[in-house]
């Protein structure tokens, strides 16, 4: 992507999260997105298909640059770099609460959010756990231990966006609040301090 594709990029992300933050994603047009932004509605086709699609681009993007500070340094104390990213995160759910707590809604009637932070979390601790930063150590006997740690990674990503969910759900959004209540909901057999990103 080159200079001038960059910058039509930001201006889009910045466009469709300013507009999704009063309006449900799924009902903005690619008109209004790329009107905001101030590109043409083919520069908006060269990154999505649609507005929703655009919005969870950008957010996936902040997520993505909060990951590659944990992942970035092998020799960094790996709890302090995943509390530091997991607060970014949270900080992240609060800046764009709207935006998340239209998308996370059971009733929102539009494109979930939940598969794509689900993913993203599934996708950071397999990650750690191909460098061998993490490790969850549950023996079943007879099932196989990658079938168990996917499991457990799993279990984990779509745990830690229902307790967002319901953090958003609140009037509240203490970060301070939300980690006293998820690390105590946190099974004994996860890692302390590897729980999100």
């Amino acid at each position: 992507m080159d200079v001038r594709q960059q910058r039509s990029q930001a201006r889009l992300f910045q466009a469709a999260l300013r507009l999704a933050e009063s309006a449900p994603a799924h009902a903005l047009t690619v008109t209004e997105v790329a009107r905001e932004a101030g590109v043409h509605r083919s520069t908006f086709y060269e990154l999505a298909s649609a507005p929703s699609e655009l919005v969870e681009q950008a957010l996936l993007g902040e997520l993505d640059a909060l990951r590659d500070g944990l992942l970035a340094d092998d020799e960094t104390d790996l709890d302090q770099a995943v509390t530091d990213v997991v607060r970014g995160v949270l900080e992240h759910v609060r800046r764009h609460a709207p935006i998340y707590r239209r998308g996370l809604a059971d009733d929102s009637g539009a494109a979930s959010l939940h598969p794509m932070l689900a993913g993203h979390f599934r996708e950071t601790s397999r990650l750690l756990s191909r460098r061998a930063r993490l490790r969850i150590g549950i023996d079943v006997e007879g099932a196989d231990p990658g079938h168990v740690e996917d499991a457990a990674i799993r279990f984990i990503a779509l745990g830690t966006v229902g307790a967002l969910e319901a953090w958003l759900a609140t009037d509240d959004l203490d970060v301070d609040g939300f980690l006293a209540v998820y690390l105590r909901l946190l099974p004994a057999w996860w890692p302390a301090g590897l729980t999100a990103g």
